[in-house]
């Protein structure tokens, strides 16, 4: 069942400068968004470990990209990363998976504020964000959307 509710994905107060922890930058420098393995009492992993175990096999890391599990912030870093190295025509699966899941989950004025910081979008962020079923948004979100894509 697709999780329609729609918080907010950052939080900033009036006197913060707007700092997007969602850019390539910003994912690079802070890896808290890797899953917890020791949890599960596996090794610690590394974002390049985690990012190729998922193109590898998506089935297998899905669970890492469910909204139920971790909050929505730590999510959208983990789809970036994921992104960020996918390439076509290899990785259609992980990128559909995480279209159809997360991004639609998370598909909101917000995120698309997140993702205008990575335009012109890549190949891959094209093919996850095609997945995403629109239908059910607001107009405006769509319009948006496919003004993004024209960039």
């Amino acid at each position: 069942m697709r999780n329609r509710s729609k918080p907010r994905l950052g939080k900033r107060s009036a006197d913060t400068p707007p700092v997007d922890a969602f850019t390539r930058n910003a994912l690079a420098s802070d890896q808290t968004w890797l899953p917890d393995m020791m949890a599960d009492g596996k090794p610690p992993l590394t974002a390049e470990a985690f990012v190729e175990g998922y193109l590898a096999n998506p089935g297998e890391w899905y669970w890492s990209t469910i909204l139920l599990h971790d909050p929505k912030e730590i999510v959208l870093k983990r789809v970036l990363a994921i992104v960020d190295q996918a390439e076509l025509p290899g990785h259609e699966q992980a990128l559909g998976q995480l279209g159809a899941g997360p991004l639609e989950d998370m598909m909101s004025d917000e995120l698309l504020d997140h993702l205008q910081h990575r335009l012109p979008f890549t190949p891959a962020m094209r093919y996850a964000l095609s997945q995403v079923r629109m239908s059910g948004e607001p107009p405006v979100l769509q319009q948006r959307l496919n003004a993004m894509f024209l960039r």
